[in-house]
């Protein structure tokens, strides 16, 4: 039984596709199911039921990828200590994140560790939706907010303090709120698509208040336009507006209630190994970031 054949059926089904599986390793689609195909001619076996949609596993081909799939973690585990060890990192690094963490935030932190590690390649999605690590050979998410993805390792990076702001000609004709519940009969801009409401640490006991969202965006930036506009109340981050503020353009509201920091994440897939790279780039991230003015230190 050859050995590479099973490591490429081992990460077809871990991708559930052909595709994403060819893509994360580098590798010709047809390639792969052309290995797969001698793997089965080779054990006698039926391992994958294909069809346009999916894949399913035969009983055979379950069997086949729960004994082999720790044997190949652990093997990878010793390449991984080997590359390790290596006096100059190389290789291909996938990250996802939003794109105003990676323009505000990490535009320095990416450029500092590909001066420092010349021989990594990164690709980096700036997208705000989550995606798969696994099935689209993704290496690290960076994202805000509550993880709620428990197949993924999650390491916290940062907080960022956020707090409510409207502009001064909004305040002048709608007045200015004076407690969270005055919200409902306020214009809100939401920073998410499924922004139910804004919490406040000191207000309803950390329950979420209902607001009035004439617009909810799944950007920071556009948010902070429509804030620039007049259009509304919006929660966001302090370093974002300060200049805003010390143009008078929009001042803080509801300074004594204070809305929760919002932290920012590391994640990947759940093995028990990281990869080098990976973990690399997390702790010259983290050491990168302690001196951000947008963030406090977890």
């Amino acid at each position: 039984m050859n050995l590479n054949d099973v490591r490429l059926f081992i990460r077809v089904i871990e991708h559930n596709s052909f595709t994403a599986a060819a893509d994360k390793l580098g590798i010709q689609k047809s390639t792969i199911s052309r290995r797969i195909a001698q793997l089965e001619d080779e054990l006698g076996v039926r391992l994958l039921q294909r069809t346009t949609r999916k894949l399913s596993l035969t009983s055979e081909g379950q069997d086949l990828f729960q004994r082999c799939q720790p044997l190949l973690d652990e093997m990878e585990a010793v390449e991984d200590r080997v590359v390790s060890k290596q006096a100059v990192p190389k290789g291909r690094l996938r990250i996802t994140m939003p794109p105003e963490m990676g323009i505000f935030i990490m535009n320095d932190v990416i450029a500092g560790f590909m001066k420092m590690y010349p021989l990594i390649q990164i690709d980096i999605e700036l997208s705000p939706r989550l995606v798969d690590l696994v099935e689209d050979g993704i290496d690290l998410a960076l994202r805000v907010g509550e993880l709620t993805d428990s197949s993924l390792i999650g390491r916290k990076i940062a907080d960022v303090n956020i707090k409510l702001y409207a502009g001064v000609n909004y305040l002048e004709k709608h007045g200015e709120p004076k407690t969270p519940d005055d919200l409902i009969n306020h214009h809100c801009l939401g920073g998410a698509l499924s922004d139910p409401g804004w919490i406040f640490e000191n207000w309803n006991d950390g329950k979420p208040v209902p607001a009035n969202f004439k617009v909810r965006a799944n950007s920071i930036s556009f948010c902070r336009e429509m804030l620039r506009k007049d259009l509304g109340i919006a929660r966001l981050p302090i370093q974002f507006c300060m200049d805003d503020i010390e143009s008078g353009l929009i001042k803080e509201v509801l300074s004594d209630y204070q809305a929760p920091d919002v932290s920012i994440n590391a994640l990947y897939p759940s093995r028990r190994h990281l990869n080098p790279k990976v973990r690399l780039f997390i702790d010259f991230m983290i050491e990168s970031l302690e001196e951000h003015p947008w963030l406090n230190k977890p």
